[in-house]
């Protein structure tokens, strides 16, 4: 059985990519976006973007 991949989504249709040094870099294409294959991984750094960034995201299933 293949696991779950998942990716966060903002409210302004766009994933992240990255977050290095204080900086965000996000995208409008699922091919870029940083792609989390732990879904606790997941939850932990969009609580982190929240705080550091103020940015609500999604958490959506990444699919291949």
């Amino acid at each position: 059985m293949e696991s779950s991949k998942f990716v966060l989504y903002t409210a302004d249709n766009k994933y992240v990519v990255e977050y290095l040094l204080k900086q965000l870099i996000l995208s409008d294409s699922i091919t870029e976006a940083l792609i989390f294959e732990n879904h606790e991984l997941a939850i932990g750094f969009r609580k982190m973007l929240a705080v550091d960034c103020q940015l609500q995201c999604s958490i959506n299933t990444y699919i291949e």
